[in-house]
């Protein structure tokens, strides 16, 4: 597939953009809205996209946010939540949010990752939306740029099975634990994930390919997290794991000790280095479309 000229998010006409955890600098934020009007959108915007917020970290308070995401999700006339990036601030949302409502558009995309994983598990959990792990508003240009993201991307949104490689940038996938399995994704950043581990938005992993990544963590706190998981059951009932980029946390050699401990508790395959993270170049993957594992290679069918 030719990657010059992939327009992310193409099939899509009305993307509604919302700021469900931190605000988007300026620059970035304009960048990102000019590349989608430049590709033949025209976005809508939640009220609070750009705050006011009394909190540095936050886009508005949480009701505000609440509120801005509710009204862009019930609107006809938008085809897919496009969040402007992550930080924290997800979780705030969760308990404002009418699930019972927003299960009337049960296959309405919401794109995005990192501190975004609180609002898709949540999802998957009340059966509200199609979770989409991909670029975010502030890197959609950076991210068409990047052959591997746009092929993988464009292909995301298109029928029929592919295979998705190692990523140049990374080297080869490693397989630590051998094995087959199939099941719909549960994508999610380890942080944010084990943070909803004793509350009523962790989803049933029963049958579905964990995928992980993480950015700037130390060993300690991987394992601190990893270990919330196993221990609420997630390892065992999963049909298998998928380690992404850990991105400046331990050094490569104590993190595949870390995730060989851990893949030894899985009942399936379990692959790292797999290309999904903060960094480019990366997968989008669609939590709705099922994937394959067999014996080291990674197909979405």
């Amino acid at each position: 597939m030719r990657t010059r000229g992939i327009k992310l998010y193409d099939i899509f006409h009305v993307p509604g953009i919302i700021a469900p955890a931190g605000k988007l600098r300026p620059d970035k934020f304009d960048t990102g809205v000019a590349y989608l009007r430049a590709t033949g959108r025209e976005p809508r915007f939640g009220a609070h996209v750009n705050g006011p917020s009394d909190t540095a970290y936050l886009s508005a308070d949480a009701e505000a946010r609440a509120s801005d995401l509710t009204e862009l999700w019930l609107d006809p006339k938008i085809d897919l939540l496009l969040a402007v990036r992550g930080g924290f601030g997800s979780a705030h949302l969760l308990p404002l949010l009418d699930w019972r409502m927003l299960k009337n558009r049960p296959e309405l995309p919401l794109a995005g990752f990192s501190d975004i994983t609180a609002l898709h598990w949540a999802m998957e959990k009340a059966g509200a939306g199609r979770p989409i792990a991909g670029p975010m508003l502030g890197k959609l240009a950076e991210s068409a740029a990047s052959p591997y993201t746009a092929k993988f991307h464009a292909l995301a949104f298109r029928p029929g099975a592919y295979e998705l490689p190692p990523a140049g940038e990374y080297g080869s996938l490693t397989e630590l634990r051998s094995g087959r399995a199939s099941g719909l994704p549960l994508v999610g950043n380890l942080s944010v994930a084990a943070t909803l581990c004793g509350t009523p938005f962790l989803p049933d992993a029963a049958g579905r390919i964990l995928i992980l990544e993480d950015l700037n963590e130390p060993a300690y706190k991987l394992d601190r997290c990893l270990t919330m998981l196993e221990q609420n059951g997630l390892f065992e009932c999963c049909a298998g794991v998928i380690f992404g980029q850990f991105t400046d946390c331990a050094d490569e050699a104590e993190l595949r000790k870390l995730f060989r401990r851990f893949a030894a508790k899985v009942n399936g395959p379990v692959i790292a280095n797999f290309p999904f993270g903060h960094i480019l170049p990366m997968a989008t993957l669609d939590f709705h479309r099922e994937l394959s594992i067999d014996n080291g290679r990674i197909t979405i069918l």
